[in-house]
């Protein structure tokens, strides 16, 4: 544990540069979220299960984690800039997609589309926060990226929410935020300057341009380690999607409150999470991040299993789930954190793909799994089913060590 700088605390090594990663990243993260909070609505208008509804997530997902790869190595080829623009214009059309179908073959066709578009941001966008900031500001960087993230999260059901609730209608809302991302892309794309044009640190100059795709894999470390990244992600990734999936349907559910009292604590949760970005990014550069990641999903497991007994009292639901967003969304800054610190520049980007496959591959497992298991008993057995992965996510943090 080093001494604290306070007066350093939050200083970022290119704070403009990660303004635009971050508000890209809360664009990106709304529209990953677009669906659950109308999930509701959708089973109704199109007659589906929660299984079924649970799919949407889950192709979106599926199809997310394929693509992450090679999104992460044309990154490290072509420039972050270009591929986090173009992914985000198509992760919008997959969000007005949604917005014009009129059958449950062309929502799930909406999420094929949603998540090409999808996969490219975090294997770029991550490996650019990891080239333009060193070491020891990476647990900042990683916190503060979070955020914009977390407030993207946490915006989706109360601005979705609300256009529906003044236009009565979740198709005129999707459309509408649609546009937004494909404005942002522009603008990104014209201010946003590559790492490799700002940062100063020689130590990172990119040697992966002009090297054939081949060879970029020959060179990676396929080691240990990286198995061990990857497996904490699929498994924080699996608590996540289910979690951002299913709990409007836990309060509508469990309750009897209607889906507008549902989305509330849905955002409240999402609150939860935007908060502990800002405190756990400069507490990951202080402390160890194996032990400080097993904390925060031993407390996230623990907050999950109450789920499963607490009185349905709207005070008890929105207490409860502030708690779990702020402890389950804090585990992702310490893993990237992690994750930067044992990256090279000249791998950053195929390494944040491997990584960020697994917790596509969890998004895509957990809303499946927890659908199921919604469907065969009910909600308070089904949510609080989630803690066996915080448990699991724990161990695999103890265990995994590069250096």
């Amino acid at each position: 544990m080093r001494a604290i700088e306070w007066k350093n605390i939050y200083r970022l090594s290119h704070p403009k540069q990660m303004g635009l990663i971050a508000i890209a990243h809360a664009l990106h993260e709304f529209y990953c979220v677009a669906l659950p909070p109308i999930i509701p609505l959708i089973v109704i208008d199109f007659d589906i299960s929660y299984a079924q509804a649970g799919w949407l997530v889950t192709v979106f997902y599926v199809v997310y984690a394929i693509f992450q790869l090679p999104a992460g190595i044309i990154a490290d080829k072509i420039g972050k800039r270009y591929v986090l623009g173009f992914g985000l214009v198509l992760l919008a059309f997959g969000v007005f997609l949604a917005s014009r179908a009129d059958t449950y073959q062309a929502l799930l066709l909406s999420q094929v589309v949603a998540g090409i578009g999808g996969s490219t941001y975090h294997p770029a966008g991550l490996s650019a926060v990891s080239d333009l900031e060193a070491d020891d500001t990476a647990g900042k960087a990683m916190g503060f990226h979070g955020l914009g993230g977390a407030i993207g999260t946490a915006l989706a059901p109360a601005v979705i929410g609300g256009i529906i609730l003044i236009t009565d209608s979740w198709r005129f809302s999707l459309s509408l935020i649609a546009v937004v991302g494909v404005v942002y892309a522009v603008v990104f794309h014209s201010k946003f300057a590559e790492p490799d044009n700002v940062i100063g640190n020689v130590e990172k100059k990119i040697v992966t341009k002009g090297e054939n795709i081949r060879t970029q894999l020959k060179n990676f470390p396929w080691d240990p380690w990286v198995v061990g990244l990857v497996t904490v992600n699929f498994l924080l990734g699996v608590e996540i999607g289910a979690a951002r999936t299913f709990t409007t349907s836990y309060v509508f559910l469990r309750s009897s409150e209607v889906v507008s009292f549902a989305n509330t604590v849905f955002f409240v949760m999402l609150v939860g999470a935007g908060v502990s970005t800002i405190v756990i990014g400069p507490l990951a550069d202080m402390f160890d991040k194996r032990n400080l990641g097993a904390l925060t999903f031993i407390v996230t497991g623990f907050l999950l299993l109450l789920t499963g007994i607490i009185p349905p009292n709207r005070i008890l639901l929105l207490g409860l789930f502030f708690l779990i967003g702020a402890m389950m969304w804090t585990t992702v800054p310490v893993m990237n954190a992690l994750t930067s610190v044992y990256a090279k520049r000249d791998f950053s980007g195929m390494l944040f793909a491997l990584t960020l496959t697994g917790s596509a591959l969890g998004n895509s497992v957990g809303p499946f799994v927890f659908g199921l298991i919604l469907e065969r008993t009910d909600i308070t057995i089904a949510y609080p089913a989630m803690a066996i992965f915080s448990v699991a996510g724990a161990i695999a943090f103890l265990a995994m060590k590069r250096f």
